[in-house]
């Protein structure tokens, strides 16, 4: 994530009820200029009075207000995260009231548009439904803030695609004291976060399947020994056992040879290959397939991960191929997600290229899965008579269904977007 901040000026935007207000003022001073009533002057310094005070005690009021935004550290596709803000009062005697901060969040422009808006909106409801959004704008307020107080508030986003978002900058405005006038402060810090690409869980023997030998894949696995494993209990001696085995002291205890049990292991040391392949000829159905792969390899890497003991490498056949290498750290995890949300489709994605990358990146592959949105082109056959003699290869397509046989999906997920409960403002977040 990286900000900027530059200069920004107050604007004030008068309301229906500081424009009436200002009408019957001007009203009453040209009335009783044109008749010589005091009373009507009177009431028009009144009112030129109130307008005044509320224009300065706002200015004071926003001049007094800093914010800083804070972004979620990981964000998935269909996953509501949470974007939170510090607002801090810097005046030593006046409280802030009735703050509201306008937020604006950035689709990123290679991946499309990102952010739907909900159909109960009405007046724009079918410029809506025509086209996506590659802007919108949540919203998140507070009631008040005291003199030298922090106050944290928050609205919650959901994003329905992978990518490089831009979020900011940020509006914050207030109209107390009187509900006149508005008064904006634009803070121009612009922040940059990437949301991955969305996990599915995956079927309860997806590793059973993964280690199948159908399909070209075998043997994906291998077990660990017993001095590798973790310690699971006491048993008596059976034949075979090693002597390294025995526990002397449950042994001199029950005058019985015991010897300790270890839970087996399997560790898993698997590349996979994601064809970032798009047709000439862009459709819906073949964005989809292309997400579902993305997601696939996503879900597939983040599930094998999780276990330290695992090794995995994802290589990216695009225009130009790149990998990206795991060994247990969660720092390299974020690093084969960023790779995967960063992907952009090629019509002519380089799968030898990719695996030629993956052998000198990680050596010989000890199996190999290749998701892809599409059934096996003549370069898959190619590459598969390249490398079928090193490893164990399967190709999952997303075209044919096979990427199902790891993927447990329900259905497509709803889009959802919900704001703060506080706020009473963005339309584009409703309250849930």
């Amino acid at each position: 994530m990286r900000s900027h901040r530059t200069a920004s000026a107050i604007r004030v935007q008068m309301n229906r009820l500081g424009w009436h207000f200002a009408f019957v003022g001007t009203f009453a001073m040209v009335g009783g200029a044109i008749r010589g009533f005091n009373l009507p002057l009177v009431l028009a310094g009144l009112i030129t009075g109130t307008l005044l005070m509320h224009w300065r005690i706002g200015r004071r009021q926003i001049e007094s207000l800093t914010i800083r935004r804070r972004l979620p550290e990981e964000a998935f596709v269909d996953q509501p995260f949470t974007v939170r803000f510090l607002v801090t009062n810097h005046n030593r005697f006046l409280a802030s009231w009735l703050i509201r901060i306008d937020d604006a969040i950035n689709a990123p422009v290679s991946n499309g548009s990102s952010i739907r808006p909900p159909t109960r909106l009405r007046r724009l409801r079918n410029v809506f439904q025509s086209q996506a959004l590659e802007s919108v704008t949540a919203a998140c307020g507070l009631g008040k803030v005291g003199p030298r107080r922090t106050v944290a508030t928050s609205y919650d986003v959901v994003a329905t695609q992978r990518g490089r978002y831009t979020v900011g900058p940020s509006v914050i405005s207030s109209g107390m004291p009187l509900g006149l006038m508005t008064l904006r402060r634009t803070d121009p810090a612009i922040a940059s976060m990437v949301v991955y690409p969305r996990l599915y869980p995956l079927r309860r023997d997806w590793r059973r399947r993964l280690q199948s030998r159908s399909g070209g894949m075998s043997t994906t696995a291998r077990r660990s020994g017993a001095s590798e494993g973790d310690f699971f209990g006491l048993r008596s001696w059976q034949a075979g056992d090693s002597q390294r085995w025995i526990h002397w002291r449950t042994t001199a205890r029950i005058d019985e040879l015991a010897v300790r049990q270890f839970e087996q292991q399997r560790k898993l040391d698997l590349c996979i290959l994601v064809d970032a392949y798009r047709p000439p000829h862009d459709s819906e159905d073949a964005d989809e397939a292309l997400e579902l792969a993305i997601s696939a390899a996503a879900s597939l890497a983040t599930r094998i991960a999780a276990t330290p003991s695992n090794r995995i490498a994802i290589a990216i056949a695009a225009a130009s191929p790149e990998i990206a290498v795991s060994g247990g750290p969660r720092d390299h995890v974020t690093q084969m997600l960023t790779l995967l949300a960063d992907l952009i489709p090629v019509q002519n994605p380089s799968l030898l290229g990719a695996i030629d990358v993956l052998i000198r990146g990680v050596g010989k592959p000890q199996d190999l899965v290749v998701v892809s949105p599409r059934t096996i082109p003549p370069e898959g056959e190619e590459m598969f008579s390249l490398v079928g003699n090193r490893c164990s290869v399967r190709w999952l397509s997303a075209a044919d269904g096979s990427i199902d046989l790891l993927l447990q999906r329900t259905g497509t997920a709803a889009v959802r977007n919900k704001s703060n409960k506080s706020l009473p403002v963005s339309p584009f977040a409703p309250r849930k």
